[in-house]
């Protein structure tokens, strides 16, 4: 009950955000005119909404790479249909990590035999997404620092992002430096007498080899700077069909930390404070707060509406599935599993 409370909470500030913004908005009608744009030049839009889909084939590509790191080796075909469902629960699923939650209990489902390892591999993408968005964001900002320093609203992302920077590095070295189950004696004993402590031990191991393979983080982080990438280009082509004068490289300077804002599980799917960051990082270039505000909604939107092909994948995946699972659940469910 409380979950869902802070959930409802989180909304409403989203909610309350969007509203409180359009109610400080001065040039309201400018928003029709930008529609009425969009409209007209509807086959960029779509090819806005469209590239999207890229965006998740590569995040798939990622988490491909981490099950198959482990010896999981799932066909692409059931990789796109898990994620795609993960997908659907993150968009209309309260909660921050609904979706993660949610993928992580069906692709233990496909492997009830490496179930601590199949979930570590969904936290361990989501991890590296965040931090490929964190490191390229800050790239940018040095690249650019003359921009961001000169700038009250760039300046205090400046900080935020060199701080968030420093505080993941300083994170992932403590944890992931030195193996904390086998030097402190705790971990030890807890790993020798209980359940729990065996499947954190091999949580712990899976993140930390695959965190300490070279090559598998350079392909991940790779795929997922591809992935933020070709979402600025949604962005961008989004923003022609609203008829808005920034170039490529405008969107590339502030959409990172755009994003970035909108991942803060403050709200729902970033809603209200993605609009609340392209209001301010957007209008820093230029672009008129309605046009910028109306972006990011449909940004949203495209997002919500590819989380709906999810949500079909997901009848049909139960539709064909759903018995199989039933006998998954009933098989697996007299005896637990340690890892």
């Amino acid at each position: 009950m409380k979950k869902k409370l802070i959930a409802l909470l989180q909304f409403a500030i989203g909610i309350g955000l969007i509203a409180f913004i359009f109610y400080r908005m001065d040039n309201k009608s400018d928003m029709l005119e930008a529609l009425r744009a969009g409209a007209q030049h509807w086959p960029i839009m779509v090819l806005g909404v469209s590239s999207f889909l890229v965006c998740l084939l590569l995040c798939m590509l990622r988490w491909k790479l981490l099950l198959d790191a482990r010896g999981m080796h799932l066909p692409f075909g059931r990789i796109f249909q898990l994620y795609f469902i993960g997908q659907f629960f993150n968009s209309f699923l309260f909660g921050a990590t609904g979706g993660d939650v949610v993928k992580a209990w069906f692709v233990t489902r496909e492997m009830p035999d490496r179930k601590t390892e199949a979930v570590s591999t969904v936290v361990l993408d989501r991890i590296i997404g965040l931090a490929a968005l964190v490191i390229l964001t800050v790239i940018i900002m040095l690249f650019q620092l003359p921009f961001f320093l000169a700038h009250e609203a760039t300046r205090w992302s400046l900080v935020f992002f060199g701080a968030l920077l420093g505080g993941m590095i300083g994170f992932l070295a403590l944890t992931f430096g030195h193996n904390w189950m086998e030097r402190w004696a705790f971990f030890k004993r807890l790993e020798e007498r209980t359940a729990l402590g065996k499947i954190i031990t091999r949580a712990y191991g899976t993140v930390r080899d695959c965190m300490q393979d070279p090559m598998l983080l350079v392909k991940t982080l790779t795929l997922s700077i591809a992935n933020h990438v070709v979402l600025i280009g949604c962005a961008y082509g989004l923003g022609r069909g609203l008829e808005i004068s920034l170039n490529f490289w405008g969107y590339l300077k502030v959409f990172p930390v755009i994003n970035a804002v909108a991942a803060i599980p403050a709200t729902p799917g970033g809603l209200g404070t993605r609009e609340t960051a392209a209001k301010f990082l957007l209008g820093v270039l230029g672009v008129a707060e309605s046009r910028a505000v109306l972006l990011s909604l449909l940004i949203y939107i495209a997002v919500l509406f590819w989380s709906l092909v999810g949500g079909g994948i997901y009848m049909l995946y139960i539709a064909k599935h759903g018995r199989r699972t039933e006998a998954l659940e009933g098989s697996q469910g007299a005896g637990s599993e340690a890892g």
